[in-house]
């Protein structure tokens, strides 16, 4: 995914989400969510360009599981994945229910009971582009 610009200096070509580069940013865009028990939601076609996180914003209504399953192709190198609070803070995973699972490809972050908006922050730690999926899990009720 990576784009010449002039001689051999590579640009990233970012995802259609940008600009979310920041937790301002991120916050600034609608929050993503899905019905309760019609999802999880689905982001396909996502870049993480390195030196840069894609904030993507999310609310859940209480009490419900809620975060994200976020995958890409390991061998382009390791994604950081992380499951923020609205202020920009970890969102804790030791509680009983709680899913905190990363393997290469894969990062898996559930909160077994969570209601608000809450950010998946993810970064390219590596010298490249990679492009990666998410199921986004913030189920909120038909009102």
């Amino acid at each position: 995914m990576y784009e010449p610009l002039s001689g051999n200096t590579p640009a990233c070509v970012d995802d259609a989400r940008e600009d979310d580069d920041t937790l301002e940013q991120g916050l600034a865009a609608a929050p993503i969510s899905h019905v309760f028990n019609h999802g999880p939601a689905r982001l396909e076609g996502q870049v993480a360009c390195p030196g840069d996180g894609d904030w993507i914003h999310a609310h859940a209504d209480c009490c419900n599981p809620s975060g994200a399953r976020v995958r890409w192709d390991a061998s382009l190198g390791p994604l950081e994945v992380e499951l923020l609070d609205s202020q920009g803070n970890p969102i804790p995973l030791g509680a009983p229910g709680d899913i905190a699972q990363r393997q290469p490809g894969e990062a898996y972050l559930l909160r077994a009971e969570y209601g608000g908006s809450f950010l998946v922050r993810v970064r390219a730690s590596g010298e490249v582009a990679v492009p990666y999926s998410v199921e986004l899990f913030a189920p909120v009720f038909v009102r």
